[in-house]
């Protein structure tokens, strides 16, 4: 198990490093040259943007008494005699693994895809390589009669959250279209 995951995470390194020197490289043409400059103040708008949201909206409605509440309902059931603790932590786990696989994505795709089509493409290509890197991180870290198992759910549960997001964009885009057949 130790051996397998020390080789991965020595790939991964190897990989982060090429990846930092290619970064480094669009840093100085950026740096010198301004080549990347439309891109840059897309990145920043949006960044404005989500700032302005996170400030406003998702964190004016949480108040300590809520945080305390789910806080609580997740703990309690730990402590119920006829639930499997060990299972309902992993459960619990993937859950969250998928729920936040759910909002990156589905916040990526709408900056994506108001930006233009490559970026929505391109957006795709990277959810799903760092799914891929997320799953085989944390498949390698469990023992190898664990593994199989472990990256079925993992497996499923990002799925699961990826699939949800694009359900929810598919039923955007029907009220959206219905909104034009009753408005037009």
């Amino acid at each position: 198990m130790s051996s397998r995951f020390t080789r991965y995470i020595g790939r991964l390194l190897r990989v982060a490093l090429v990846l930092g020197i290619i970064f480094l490289g669009v840093y100085a043409l950026q740096s010198y040259y301004g080549t990347f400059q439309v891109q840059v103040d897309a990145i920043k708008a949006f960044m404005a943007d989500l700032e302005g949201r996170l400030s406003k909206e998702a964190l004016a409605g949480i108040s300590m008494g809520s945080l305390v509440l789910v806080i609580v309902l997740c703990l309690v059931p730990i402590f119920w005699r006829k639930i499997d603790t060990k299972s309902y932590i992993r459960g619990l786990w993937r859950g969250l693994v998928s729920a936040f696989v759910f909002l990156a994505s589905t916040q990526l795709f709408s900056f994506a895809e108001r930006a233009s089509r490559v970026y929505l493409i391109a957006a795709i290509a990277g959810v799903i390589i760092l799914s891929a890197l997320l799953i085989e991180a944390v498949s390698l870290a469990v023992r190898e009669d664990e593994e199989r198992s472990l990256r079925t759910d993992i497996v499923a549960s990002i799925s699961s959250g990826l699939l949800f997001g694009v359900l929810i964009r598919l039923g955007q885009v029907g009220l959206e279209w219905a909104r034009g057949l009753i408005g037009g």
